[in-house]
């Protein structure tokens, strides 16, 4: 009973880690690449302009990260699901039952 909670703890800390580890390789990319685009947009077109097209890019992505739709996690199949088996026999019952209401009319 307990290696099941167990391996369950194990697995969930090890999803939390490597997400933690992935925001913060994101966040140092994005200190980089900020600092990238500062470097090539600045002789261009100045500090004040530079500054405005960065801030804008980031809130636009941020914008699509807030506003776009996450897909809903499906719920898991419970035993009470009916089989494939139950739904082909109760369709052709069904059928049956149609084409001998047919014959009788």
């Amino acid at each position: 009973m307990f290696t099941v909670f167990e391996a369950r703890l194990r697995a969930g800390l090890t999803r939390a880690a490597r997400n933690v580890l992935g925001a913060i390789c994101l966040i140092v990319a994005a200190a980089f690449f900020t600092i990238a685009a500062w470097i090539g947009l600045e002789p261009a077109f100045g500090a004040a302009l530079s500054a405005a097209m960065i801030g804008g890019a980031y809130l636009v992505v941020g914008l699509l990260f807030l506003y776009l739709p996450v897909r809903p996690r499906l719920p898991a199949r419970t035993a009470a699901a009916p089989s494939t088996g139950s739904l082909i026999e109760a369709f052709l019952a069904g059928r049956a039952a149609g084409q001998a209401m047919r014959k009788d009319s």
